[in-house]
């Protein structure tokens, strides 16, 4: 009897023990933001009107709406990125894994090893809750009004910049 009561403590005390994905570096920065800026080789295909509290494009080049970007605990350093977009009644998603990893003032982001994206920089200050990610020579670039295709980037740089989601 005394055995079976000190496996019952045992369990109970495992059951209580915290999720990683929960209280771990991931979990500061996971969370969704609504694009304010897309940027693809220095040219600002989408913004927001300055001061907009929702999705009130300002520069449309791409005639996409809800542009947002999600980022999902996958473990406690580890986040799923899906970027998304709404054209024409139908959404678009693109979503790569990172790991997270604490700085003084932001969660820096960086891509697995086995990545095609030659640069990637990505961070969500601790601070303001911004978004920044910049990717140069792969990554996917956000096709123009009028055509249907995700066209793969060579050498350009593609900007995201991101404010929280309300």
């Amino acid at each position: 009897m005394t055995k079976l009561v000190i496996l019952f403590a045992l369990v109970g005390l495992m059951a209580c023990q915290p999720d990683d994905k929960l209280t771990g570096v991931a979990a500061g920065a996971a969370g969704r933001y609504i694009v304010t800026a897309y940027i693809d080789g220095g040219d600002t295909l989408f913004s927001l009107v300055p001061g907009s509290s929702g999705y009130k494009p300002g520069i449309n080049k791409l005639g996409i709406s809800n542009f947002t970007v999600e980022l999902t605990i996958t473990g406690s350093d580890q986040l799923a990125l899906t970027t998304a977009y709404w054209r024409n009644g139908i959404q678009s998603t693109v979503s790569k894994a990172v790991r997270v990893q604490l700085g003084n003032s932001d969660y820096r982001f960086s891509l697995s090893d086995t990545s095609t994206i030659p640069f990637y920089e990505g961070r969500v200050s601790r601070f303001s809750g911004l978004f920044y990610e910049r990717m140069v020579g792969g990554g996917f670039r956000i096709p123009p009004a009028g055509s249907s295709l995700s066209l793969p980037s060579s050498s350009q740089t593609i900007v995201i910049m991101a404010q929280p989601g309300r």
